[in-house]
């Protein structure tokens, strides 16, 4: 029985690395037939199903692994685990957004592009969000007006179409004096319209992460202060957490299937893989090559000065999130398998990975904070607009707040790149030429984000070791967890 639950349990890995392997291969070949769009529509949809059921998990297993994680840390652990993990994630950020500002810079992938594959400047837009709207936006997000709001909506500026100058006909007198308008050609009794835009803030669909976090730490820090008075509710979200991680483990045992079609559908999705790639290729490798530096050489020493330990380790002990979020481009749609690599390979404490790596999956964005610098100065070097050093200021303190406010969703970042390129007025019609390549950068972002949320979670189970509340409280959760075995048990309901 023990060797046939660990061929279970380590049988994925392999199963999943055949998927990727087979979703490419498959995706060439079937590229040669030159399917239509509903037959790729047909292909994508196991993978299309596969993600949905990943993100229908998200929001109980926040919510319920923050509750049943800062309920067993005491207050004063809970404040400092909060602060480390923020001031963290913005240092490596800040270190991310140097690298590739320092690359695009020195390689100058721009310069050697093809000018004729950049699209023609649009009139009559309306204007991309300001660095101020981010900033508003952002601080909106974090406090919502209503919690059950903010798990399916967020909110956002936009601008509309206002007119100034005031018609001197009335809305009444219009129509009466239409026929002598008409009979005398007079048209000096309108004044001229001017059309402005003016910023307006909107509720979008969209889970609302933030808001979510800030809610419900708030509550689990309290909750974990009530002592004896709490345990009923800590029982609760014990019980919803450790039904929605047995769920989750379920749900993997599809991922094979659905990674390898979303891989497929993706590929036949793009319309010119070989031009697309001849095009970009300095830019790609410019990108790929600052996430490899910060991925395997920044984040590990930094990992090995702070905590004396080997941080190879922690990538040898994560594959499976590594190669489901590059499936999915979604390092929030990740999130599960992430808590699972961390508990059960690596080991970490359950209060610090249900803290931290939902709050990495909102707001540590290393990997997008590299792309939408690179990208952004790319476009300006594309576009011969030279930057002065103030405007290059602006763009990495934009850069760092965009990836911060980014959300761990696909395509999030070319969004995010659109309010980045306006903040330093460069041509925001101009990423199109990154959307033929973005499915692919996408993914090796979303790799090195939740790498680096791992290493977060490692260096501060090292120096926050586990101390519960009280040891009622302590007792309630050890009762009514679900351990691996209960998970597969054929006993077990599913």
């Amino acid at each position: 029985m023990k060797a046939l639950a660990c061929l279970r349990r380590h049988a994925l890995l392999p199963a999943t690395l055949v998927s990727v392997v087979l979703g490419f291969t498959i995706g060439l070949l079937c590229r040669q037939l030159n399917p239509s769009p509903d037959v790729v529509i047909l292909i994508s949809f196991p993978g299309e199903v596969f993600l949905r059921m990943l993100k229908m998990m998200i929001l109980p297993l926040v919510v319920s692994s923050i509750m049943t994680g800062l309920a067993n840390l005491n207050s004063k652990s809970a404040g400092q685990i909060g602060v480390y993990t923020i001031i963290y994630y913005i240092a490596t950020t800040l270190l991310a957004t140097m690298i590739g500002l320092m690359l695009v810079l020195t390689i100058r992938p721009g310069k050697v592009a093809n000018n004729n594959v950049m699209s023609a400047r649009s009139s009559g837009v309306a204007p991309s969000a300001s660095a101020r709207d981010v900033f508003l936006d952002l601080v909106r997000n974090l406090f919502p007006e209503n919690v059950v709001q903010a798990s399916f909506q967020t909110s956002g500026t936009v601008y509309v179409q206002k007119h100034s100058g005031v018609s001197l006909l009335d809305n009444n007198s219009t129509a009466a004096n239409t026929s002598t308008s008409n009979s005398s050609n007079d048209t000096s009794s309108v004044q001229s319209r001017e059309d402005v835009w003016a910023p307006k803030s909107v509720y979008r669909p969209g889970m609302n992460m933030l808001g979510i976090l800030s809610y419900f730490v708030f509550f689990g820090v309290i909750l974990g202060r009530l002592g004896e008075k709490g345990k009923v509710v800590l029982r609760f979200f014990t019980v919803v957490n450790d039904t929605t991680i047995k769920m989750i483990r379920l749900i993997l045992w599809y991922s094979p299937i659905g990674i390898m079609f979303l891989i497929m559908g993706k590929i036949l999705e793009v319309k010119n893989l070989a031009e697309t790639a001849q095009q970009l290729a300095v830019y790609i490798m410019t990108t790929l090559i600052g996430l490899g530096i910060h991925v395997l050489i920044v984040l590990p020493l930094l990992h090995l000065a702070l905590t004396r330990k080997n941080p190879y380790k922690i990538m040898k002990g994560i594959p499976q999130a590594v190669l489901t979020v590059a499936a999915t481009a979604s390092s929030s749609a990740t999130l599960p398998i992430t808590i699972r690599c961390c508990e059960e390979n690596l080991k970490i404490n359950t209060a610090i990975t249900r803290f931290v790596l939902p709050i990495g999956a909102t707001i540590n964005m290393d990997g997008t904070a590299i792309f939408q610098v690179i990208s952004a100065v790319y476009i300006a070097q594309i576009r011969r607009i030279p930057l002065h050093f103030i405007e290059v200021i602006v763009l990495s303190l934009c850069t760092v707040l965009g990836s911060v406010g980014v959300a761990g969703v696909p395509n999030s970042a070319i969004m995010v790149l659109m309010v980045i390129l306006s903040s330093v007025g460069l041509p925001v019609e101009d990423i199109s030429v990154l959307l033929a390549v973005d499915w692919f950068l996408a993914r090796m972002q979303g790799m090195v984000n939740i790498t680096g949320d791992c290493f977060a979670a490692s260096m501060l189970d090292h120096f926050f070791p586990y101390t519960p509340v009280e040891q009622s409280i302590h007792a309630v959760v050890e009762d009514s967890r679900i351990t691996d075995d209960d998970a597969f048990s054929p006993d077990t309901d599913v």
